[in-house]
């Protein structure tokens, strides 16, 4: 079935006029224009499981790169190559279509990713990276990749005390012994011993929550904020 496109349903300021630049798309999430004035597109691909990188040509748009992490979040070009901010990792795409992986292991198996790189006059490359979770503590919200990821949860960015604080819910990773599951903030959904008083959880460079930096080669990567 053929996507119903009417620019005319899309709202603009007066004197702006609005028209369909290019169809047959599944997920598009961000495009580029390179100083050589070519145009990149990237797919999520979280509708066919499979992240994407297109480029325009005078037959449209047409694969490059593709079996990027879903989602593919967005991508950036710099020293004539392309950086794909897929989930849990940052990859390069250079001129002959080589891929290379400059960050990998990114905690983004949660509710929210790493996103699109961008890049500083101090020659830095920055990028924010998401949360497991929205309240730091994994619970019935996050079912749709808890059973895939079941020790996965957040991290913080420096060491923080808890109050010993622990949440009570159903124990939706269907384990029949147990019937309840007891969680605590920045621990695996009801796994092991709950939070204590007083308990301090380690903070890692590559935190939840966090804008982080690196070289373009993705060396030297540090936890900013």
């Amino acid at each position: 079935m053929n996507r119903y496109v009417n620019p005319e349903d899309i709202k603009v300021p007066k004197n702006y006029k609005i028209e369909v630049f290019a169809t047959n798309l599944t997920t598009p999430i961000n495009l580029i224009i390179t100083e050589e004035n070519e145009m990149y597109l990237a797919d999520s691909g979280v509708t066919d499981g499979n992240g994407k990188v297109l480029k325009l040509t005078s037959n449209g748009f047409e694969i490059i790169a593709e079996g990027f992490n879903p989602p593919l979040t967005g991508i950036n070009y710099f020293e004539e190559k392309i950086y794909v901010s897929h989930r849990g990792k940052i990859t390069t795409i250079d001129r002959s279509g080589k891929t290379k992986d400059i960050i990998s292991g990114l905690p983004s198996w949660g509710d929210h990713h790493n996103n699109q790189v961008m890049f500083s006059h101090d020659g830095k490359m920055y990028f924010g990276q998401g949360t497991a979770t929205n309240s730091g503590v994994v619970g019935l919200d996050n079912t749709v990749w808890l059973k895939n990821h079941p020790q996965f949860h957040d991290y913080p960015g420096e060491d923080i005390i808890l109050k010993g604080e622990n949440f009570a819910t159903e124990n939706i990773l269907g384990n029949p012994e147990i019937d309840i599951a007891c969680t605590g903030a920045y621990s695996p959904f009801g796994v092991g011993v709950p939070s204590t008083f007083c308990e301090c959880i380690k903070g890692v460079k590559k935190a939840s929550g966090s804008i982080m930096r690196a070289n373009p080669d993705g060396s030297d990567l540090e936890l900013v904020c």
